[in-house]
């Protein structure tokens, strides 16, 4: 037993420090940004084969709120679809919660707003339907709008916007105000911007 009149060991002191460095280092995997860190425009490999539009082998479906099974995908027919990606265990997705909320209020007929949840409560943890609910009642979502995609490391906040032809138009790694978010989806609907996806 360490005597309160004696140094510490230094390999006490190295192991106290090696704790902290690998928290440290643990961070970054996290990836849940600042809500203000505003990275721009991201595009991923499935965005680039066609999104919904291209080939789809297997269903992308994950349960909402209610417990009912939902592929986004499925809803092209019915016009512009908006999904922001989150995970209840970050900071910066409950600040973009507020801001989602208020797009949802505001949407016009032809556009549909889902939140998809990456993580539970504690990093790491898979997202199910009690946690699309407790994110739907902690801030005002529509339950059936709230979808459990159980766990994976996107970067977040991230915003998805799918066009009526099933194409990814628009993909965006940060925060977003409720004005960006109407603009940008008012921008694409009205031929004011067009959708361009850079090749690898």
């Amino acid at each position: 037993m360490h005597h309160p009149a004696c140094p510490a060991r230094p390999f006490d002191r190295l192991r106290h420090h090696a704790r902290l460095f690998a928290c440290l280092l643990a961070l970054p995997l996290f990836s849940c940004g600042s809500p203000r860190d505003q990275t721009g425009e991201f595009y991923t490999d499935w965005d680039r084969a066609g999104g919904c539009a291209g080939v789809q082998s297997v269903a992308d479906d994950r349960l909402d709120a209610t417990g009912r099974r939902v592929d986004v995908c499925d809803r092209v027919d019915n016009g512009w679809i908006w999904v922001t990606y989150a995970a209840a265990w970050c900071g910066a997705s409950q600040s973009q919660a507020s801001p989602i909320r208020e797009l949802h209020r505001s949407a016009m007929p032809s556009l549909q707003v889902y939140t998809v949840l990456t993580g539970a409560d504690e990093p790491f943890q898979p997202a199910g339907v009690g946690d699309a609910r407790r994110w739907a009642g902690r801030f005002g979502l529509p339950p059936e709008g709230v979808l459990a995609e159980g766990h994976s490391t996107r970067t977040l906040p991230q915003h998805l916007l799918i066009g009526p032809d099933g194409r990814t138009w628009y993909r965006y790694i940060g925060y977003l105000q409720a004005t960006e978010m109407r603009d940008i989806i008012n921008d694409f609907a009205t031929s004011e911007r067009f959708p361009f996806i850079p090749p690898r």
